[in-house]
């Protein structure tokens, strides 16, 4: 009887575990805690909420970008993990969603901002803006304080040029000109990062 309680609690838990499962493909599986837990550490650090489906693309990313590095460059992963442990403390390894969120933030501030400098071209955004489907952000004459409407920058030069050069050279406005006048293309917080995550997205598919 014992033998057989075991077996079905543990069948119980293999249907409540699988029932968790809210995304399962290309060898990456995201469960509803996983994503829970990373869209409060996103509202936590970014100060914005995400939608269900955001998450989810965001987790994809973050779990290909770990596993590219696992296998493409080891030795960065173990460096950032120790400089991980220092700053965090051994605890940090307990969460593998909090672990893997640092990581990526990590990842992104120190890896992927040395491929911009040394790597990234203004060619590479002309070809992730063109792919991106109707990317339209604000822009405003007057510091963003209003905005004047939506403008389309997927083929937008003079915006990539603009937004390349706040990436190489951390300047601070991101411009763009329409009919010979000069506008500012109003980027908040979550927008910025959305755009960070196209251009990750398309460094891992080049890799």
């Amino acid at each position: 009887m014992v033998f057989r309680l075991l077996i079905l609690i543990f069948l119980l838990s293999m249907k409540i575990g699988y029932a968790n499962i809210i995304y399962d493909k290309n060898e990456i599986t995201i469960t509803k805690i996983e994503m829970d837990n990373y869209k409060n550490l996103y509202k936590t650090n970014f100060d914005n909420e995400i939608s269900n489906n955001e998450a989810i693309k965001n987790i994809v990313l973050i779990k290909k970008t770990i596993s590219f590095l696992i296998k493409n460059n080891p030795n960065f992963l173990s460096v950032l993990d120790k400089n991980i442990k220092l700053e965090y403390g051994n605890e940090i390894f307990d969460n593998q969603v909090v672990l893997d969120f640092v990581r990526f933030q990590k990842i992104r501030n120190e890896f992927i901002s040395e491929y911009f400098q040394n790597i990234f071209s203004i060619e590479d955004l002309k070809i992730i803006f063109s792919n991106s489907d109707n990317l339209k952000l604000p822009i405003s004459k007057n510091n963003c304080l209003t905005i004047e409407k939506l403008h389309e920058v997927n083929s937008d030069r003079i915006f990539m040029e603009s937004f390349f050069n706040k990436l190489k050279n951390k300047k601070q406005k991101i411009t763009t000109i329409i009919n010979n006048e000069l506008y500012e293309v109003c980027l908040d917080n979550k927008s910025f990062q959305n755009l960070n995550i196209k251009i990750i997205k398309y460094f891992i598919t080049i890799f």
